[in-house]
């Protein structure tokens, strides 16, 4: 028996949110595509009916070039974040899917998780919650953005069971 049959929540999620993950890295230490699904989902289930993400893992020189092309910066950097709808009205009442891309360097987030001393799972998730607030609008360009939004990310990462990413261990 398929295990959507046994699990209808697991069915009914499977229709109402799509996930294509593509490693194109040259690593194997990534969150396992459950993983994926539950960051994305706690993130994005309040505020959305529908999800469709794709996600791409690459190598330094791709996340340069895309950093580069999107945002005129020359270098790799951990994640990426492309609204299907970016520049159009994200807020308006009858918006009820989220369409997105997001673009993860691994060699960048393992280069991060040994100088800060974290987990590199805790920090793909915080950075996958972050990535999708991203698709749903939210920003952190000016100080009072950067507030709401991290408090936020604090949020969902401690309903998935994560600490304040934000606080850094004192060695």
């Amino acid at each position: 028996m398929k295990i959507a049959k046994k699990k209808p929540v697991l069915q009914h999620l499977n229709q109402i949110f799509s996930l294509n993950v593509d490693n194109r890295s040259n690593t194997s230490l990534v969150p396992t595509y459950r993983q994926w699904r539950q960051w994305i989902w706690q993130t994005c289930k309040n505020s959305y009916k529908r999800a469709n993400i794709a996600i791409l893992l690459c190598n330094e020189d791709e996340a340069c070039q895309f950093n580069h092309n999107y945002r005129n910066k020359n270098y790799a950097t951990n994640v990426l974040s492309f609204a299907l709808n970016e520049g159009e009205s994200m807020y308006l009442p009858d918006c009820s899917e989220l369409n997105g891309d997001l673009i993860f360097c691994p060699s960048v987030i393992e280069k991060e998780t040994a100088d800060q001393h974290k987990s590199v799972i805790a920090h793909y998730a915080h950075l996958t919650v972050h990535g999708v607030l991203h698709l749903m609008g939210y920003d952190h360009i000016d100080d009072d953005e950067a507030e709401i939004m991290e408090a936020l990310e604090i949020r969902i990462l401690h309903q998935l069971g994560y600490t304040n990413p934000y606080i850094q261990d004192e060695y």
